[in-house]
C-alpha cells in the first residue's frame, strides 16, 4: 500500500501556486480563476499581498483561505509564500497573468519525466495596446530559448537548494533565478501551454520610466550575474539572428521593435548609471 501511495504522490504531486500581489484588483479575479480552473486539481493556492490599499485581499479570499500579508517586494513575497506552502512543487505566477487550462497538467507531465524545473512561456496580450504587439514580436522569440526564459515551476528541493528568489533583486529576478538553476546543473524543460500577460503597458512614457527604475535596480542583478548579463540583457541577441526570417516577414513591426528598443535601452541605461553612482557613493 505504501509503495502505491508513493507512486501516486509522484505522479500527482501537490503543487503550491504562489501569487504575489500589490493593488492587483484589476486583474486578480481572472488570474485566480484561471488557476482554480486548471485541468490538474491537486493545487494549493497561496496569495501573498504587500499591503494593498484596494480590494486585492477580498478578491483573493474568494479563491483561497491562504492569504498572507508580507513585503517589501515580490521576490520576498514569493519566498514567504514558499515557507507557508505544503506542496512538493512551487509555481510562481504574477497577479496579472491568465493561465491556459493545461499549464499545470503539462508541467506535472514534465515532472513525471524527471524534470524539477519547467518553463511556462509568458506571452503579451496584443489586444491591450500597440506596445503589447511590439513586445509580443520580441517575447515569442524566447519560447523554448533557455537564455531568455526562466522556470517558475520548480520542485521545492530545487527552490531551497538555490536559495529561492534573491530579495535584493526586483528587476530581472527571473533571470537571476534561472541562472542559479543553471549553475546548480538542474535540467530545465519547457511546456507548450502558455500564460497570457494582461498587464501590458498602454502609455509609452510611463513604460519607459518603468525601465528607468528597473535600470537602477539592475545594478544588483548585474553584480550577481556578471557572466550571464551580457547575453541576457544585450541590445543585439543571438535569438534575434536565429529568428531573422521573422524580421523579414514583418518589416514594419521589426522597425517599430528596433525603435522601441533604442528608447528602452536609453531609459534603462540611464537608470543603471544612476544606480551605479548611488551604490559607489
Amino acid at each position: 500500500m505504501s509503495n502505491q501511495t508513493n507512486t501516486q504522490s509522484t505522479q500527482r504531486p501537490l503543487i503550491s501556486v504562489i501569487v504575489p500581489t500589490y493593488n492587483s484588483a484589476i486583474f486578480l479575479d481572472r488570474c485566480l480563476e484561471s488557476i482554480v480552473n486548471q485541468t490538474y486539481k491537486n493545487i494549493e493556492l497561496i496569495v501573498v499581498d504587500n499591503n494593498s490599499t484596494d480590494n486585492t485581499k477580498a478578491i483573493a479570499k474568494k479563491y483561497t483561505s491562504l492569504v498572507f500579508n508580507q513585503g517589501p517586494e515580490r521576490s520576498a513575497q514569493v519566498n514567504y509564500g514558499v515557507l507557508q506552502s505544503k506542496g512538493s512543487f512551487i509555481y510562481k505566477i504574477d497577479s496579472d497573468f491568465v493561465l491556459d487550462p493545461l499549464v499545470i497538467e503539462q508541467c506535472v507531465e514534465q515532472v513525471n519525466q524527471g524534470f524539477e524545473a519547467v518553463v511556462v512561456h509568458n506571452s503579451p496580450d496584443t489586444r491591450i495596446s500597440w506596445i503589447a504587439k511590439i513586445r509580443k514580436f520580441e517575447v515569442d522569440m524566447y519560447k523554448y530559448d533557455i537564455t531568455h526564459s526562466s522556470a517558475r515551476f520548480v520542485s521545492k528541493r530545487v527552490y531551497n537548494l538555490i536559495g529561492g528568489f534573491d530579495s535584493k533583486i526586483t528587476a530581472a529576478e527571473d533571470y537571476d533565478f534561472q541562472n542559479k538553476i543553471n549553475r546548480a546543473k538542474i535540467a530545465t524543460s519547457f511546456v507548450d501551454a502558455e500564460a497570457l500577460h494582461l498587464g501590458e503597458p498602454t502609455n509609452i512614457l510611463n513604460h519607459m520610466l518603468k525601465y528607468y527604475w528597473y535600470g537602477k535596480d539592475m545594478v544588483n542583478y548585474a553584480r550577481e550575474n556578471a557572466q550571464e548579463s551580457t547575453k541576457q540583457l544585450g541590445f543585439v541577441r543571438s535569438v534575434y539572428l536565429k529568428h531573422w526570417k521573422q524580421f523579414v516577414a514583418k518589416p514594419i513591426t521589426a522597425t517599430a521593435f528596433i525603435t522601441y528598443n533604442f528608447f528602452k535601452y536609453g531609459f534603462g541605461g540611464a537608470g543603471f548609471l544612476v544606480g551605479k553612482v548611488k551604490q559607489s557613493s
